[in-house]
């Protein structure tokens, strides 16, 4: 699913309040606006993938609390593993930068380079979805079944991670 970043931004914009509204119209702060916008918006997907790492965390949990009252705790120790995988993950998304951040810092991006970022971030989320759906698809299942989709998912969510670690390049390409 591609986003319609000029919609987000709309989105954004509509929200304002008046005042944002009134200093919009100040020479200058319209720029800086705009700016903020754009974070947000960078703020706003990146939250969005933090959530579904947390959504994932809590299937985890709840399969590995069925394991434990169906004393089939052979793969509790990869559950274990794997959550904390996904919370090293986790705290990377949530807390990531966005590049030059400062509201007054020399490096000017273009929206052009501004949006090649929020694309990035927004292709991760639909690679994330590959977590979700091999996580959701092995709720059932157990003994060797079980062992071989648990590895399946920290492959995926290696390979996740290995793509997110990719966005600081994206970012040196646009600063």
């Amino acid at each position: 699913m591609q986003p319609d970043l000029n919609s987000l931004k709309n989105k954004l914009q509509a929200n304002r309040d008046f005042i944002d509204r009134i200093a919009a119209g100040i020479p200058g702060f319209r720029g800086y606006l705009e700016k903020a916008e754009n974070y947000d918006a960078d703020r706003m997907i990146r939250q969005f993938a933090a959530d579904k790492i947390l959504t994932v965390k809590k299937s985890l949990a709840i399969l590995s609390g069925d394991l434990s009252r169906e004393a089939d705790l052979n793969a509790l120790q990869d559950i274990d593993s794997i959550g904390n995988v996904l919370e090293g993950v986790y705290k990377k998304v949530q807390f990531a930068e966005y590049g030059p951040s400062g509201d007054f810092s020399k490096l000017k991006i273009s929206d052009e380079d501004q949006n090649r970022l929020l694309e990035f971030d927004w292709r991760l989320i639909g690679e994330f979805d590959e977590v979700v759906k091999l996580v959701s698809e092995m709720q059932n299942a157990r003994g060797e079944a079980l062992k071989s989709a648990l590895k399946s998912v920290k492959t995926a969510i290696l390979k996740f991670e290995k793509t997110f670690d990719e966005r600081k390049y994206v970012i040196m390409e646009v600063i």
